[in-house]
Formats: C-alpha cells, structure tokens, sequence
C-alpha cells in the first residue's frame, strides 16, 4: 500500500482542524484519524505506511500508540549439551502484542516521555508482561528482555520512539510503517493530549489489518484444514523433488 501522496496531506489536515472547530466547547478536545482503517496483505505484500493526522485544543504533548494483535507467546533459551545447541528452558506470556509502535511530539523530551509511559502504563517497556506460570523474578525479567529484544529485531517493536510532527494551529501528524511481517488481526490506535506529565484526553481509531486475495485463501484452508494442508504440503515437496532429480539425472 503506498504512502498518501503529499495533495492528500493537504486535504486530511485541514480537515482534522474542522473537526476541532466542531466539537470545541471543551478546553482540551482531540480528534485523530489514520489515511486508511485497513491494511491488505497480499502476495508480495512488502511493508505499508499509514498517516496519522489530527488536532487538539490547548497547550500539551501528543503521543500515539499503536498496537495489537495480542496472542500467546512461548520464549525458548538455548544451552549447549554435548556439543549441541538444544531447548533447555521456556517461559510462556499469555497477552503479547504482536505490533507496538510509540510515537511523541519532539517537544516532548526523552525523560519526560519515559516518565509519562510509566506514570500511564503505556509503552512496550511499561506492557504488564508477566508469565502465565509462576517464576523467580529475575528468571521473568531475563526472558521478558529476550522478548523485547526478538520483537525489536523483527521489527514489530521500535525501541526508539516515533516523531509527531506539530505543523501549527494545533494539528500534528506522524507516519506508522508496518513491515512485511506485520501480524493480522485487529489494532488499536490510541491518541493522548498530555499536559504537565498527566493525559488530559485520549482518543481511539480502530484499525485492521487481514488477508486478501491467494494469500487469504490460503491462510484459512491452513486454519481450517490443517491436516489436508500439511499432506498437499508434503506431496508438493516430493513431486518438485521428483522433478528436480529427473531433470538434473538426465544430464
């Protein structure tokens, strides 16, 4: 899905102040919305960028949230024994998102962003990922980093935060890449207006990203089927390898 073109911008933040202007009998009021409410996945699908724009009444910060879906999520340790590397230890989290993106005004320091995380218990360092079976603390904190850390290499987390971009007359607009490997299912995107260290309002955009076309028809015989799936699956591989050595042992 490619990025709104520049004329695009042009009409959304105009239209984010309107919205301000029609609902401003309260002091702090914040409208937010995204370019697009759906994500497609198809084949070749490569990563995708969506806008967010919007506008708030008053002074404050503004920080975005995007997130979802949550799902079960085992973390395996590694050890080596007799020379081979094997699973000797895991630990279970039950709710962890798949996708979390933070994004902050640039007026907004680094301490005081951390400080507002915390203080909301926002932040995919502040996520109450606690394991589903009861551990010692520093064995949950180990494979609670391990966690953070595969989900920043996948790049499904983003360690260092977003830029919002105020462009006056209170609208602001930052841009959310999801990469390829984005996870289906359903987001949430949430808006806060942050005054003194405290949000003074918040507003939520659903969003959904799902699977379309050969892709999604494939993905749901897979779910649905799973067992015909895996022997298709198997009988595929042979003939391509009964292919390949007919081909290559005539030479």
């Amino acid at each position: 899905m490619p990025r709104p073109a520049p004329f695009a911008e042009i009409l959304l933040l105009p239209l984010a102040f309107l919205l301000v202007l029609g609902g401003a009998a309260r002091a702090n009021t914040l409208v937010a919305d995204l370019s697009e409410h759906e994500i497609k996945i198809t084949t070749g699908f490569a990563g995708t960028e969506l806008l967010l724009f919007g506008a708030n009444q008053g002074a404050g910060n503004v920080i975005v949230i995007v997130s979802g879906p949550d799902s079960e999520v085992t973390v395996r340790k590694k050890s080596r024994v007799s020379g081979l590397w094997i699973n000797t230890d895991s630990v279970r989290f039950d709710t962890v998102p798949g996708f979390y993106h933070v994004a902050a005004t640039e007026s907004l320091s680094a301490s005081d962003l951390n400080e507002v995380l915390r203080e909301n218990g926002v932040g995919f360092r502040y996520l109450n990922l606690n394991p589903a079976d009861e551990i010692a603390p520093v064995q949950a904190a180990t494979f609670r980093e391990a966690l953070l850390r595969r989900k920043e290499v996948l790049r499904l987390y983003a360690a260092k935060p977003g830029l919002i971009e105020v462009v006056g007359g209170g609208l602001f607009r930052t841009r959310v890449r999801f990469p390829a490997n984005v996870p289906t299912g359903q987001y949430h995107v949430d808006v806060y207006h942050v005054v003194d260290g405290w949000v003074a309002s918040t507003t939520s955009i659903p969003l959904t990203v799902h699977k379309v076309g050969m892709e999604a028809s494939i993905f749901r015989f897979a779910h649905d089927y799973p067992a015909l799936y895996g022997a298709v699956a198997i009988l595929i591989a042979a003939l391509a390898g009964y292919g390949a050595g007919m081909v290559f042992g005539r030479r």
